[in-house]
């Protein structure tokens, strides 16, 4: 009897293979996840099981310097949950942190997943020209319009946000705040804006955005 080979029987392994038996871990119980072949400490904080930070930065990311690490997090969307005290004695004596740190990040195996393939990922997107903008808006106070500059960015304090009113330079988190009364402009009561959500406040103004750069 002719028995199929293992590879034509079997999907190729992911990406990221996690400890087997993983969904049975325990609050604060230490696992192992691999991720691009390299084993990474894993530790079950509130119910999900999250990676070291510090530990893909110090292996998977050591050529990249912890600005460019920093900035692309906070592009991507990703928090970091700080480990307590003895989750941080935790991850020293598994191996992931050194004895003399004193804090230690925390993200999920799917955000250490997309951190890593923004970094080592074969698709890199494509450069933008250093003079290519697009136009913004936000609807709180009186409102405001503006020019996001792509290349002047490289965090939520960047100034890359040109106003279309008075031609200052904002940064995300400072644009939302920024506003001028045009005589069609109406006065919405900001709702709960923060210097964290400017995600949320910032639209695309550009309905017809040009096919070619």
């Amino acid at each position: 009897i002719l028995l199929p080979s293992p590879s034509s029987t079997y999907p190729p392994e992911p990406m990221s293979q996690p400890r087997a038996g993983h969904a049975a871990m325990k609050p604060n119980q230490v696992g192992q996840v691999i991720l691009y072949g390299i084993p990474i400490v894993s530790l079950v904080i509130d119910g999900q099981e999250r990676l070291c930070l510090a530990q893909i930065s110090n292996t998977l990311l050591k050529n990249f310097s912890y600005n460019e690490i920093h900035n692309r997090r906070v592009a991507l969307g990703i928090t970091c949950v700080q480990c307590t005290p003895v989750q941080l004695e935790i991850l020293r004596r598994a191996g992931a942190m050194p004895i003399s740190s004193r804090r230690c990040g925390m993200i999920t195996k799917r955000e250490a997943e997309r951190l890593c393939k923004s970094f080592l990922g074969e698709n890199r997107p494509p450069k933008l020209p250093d003079n290519f903008a697009f136009d913004v808006s936000h609807e709180c106070a009186w409102g405001c319009r503006g020019s996001f500059i792509p290349a002047r960015y490289n965090s939520s304090r960047a100034k890359c946000i040109k106003c279309s009113y008075c031609s200052m330079y904002f940064s995300p988190n400072k644009f939302i705040f920024h506003s001028h009364r045009t005589p069609d402009a109406k006065y919405t009561q900001p709702d709960a804006a923060n210097f964290n959500s400017w995600r949320r406040h910032l639209k695309l103004t550009d309905k017809s955005p040009q096919d070619e750069l």
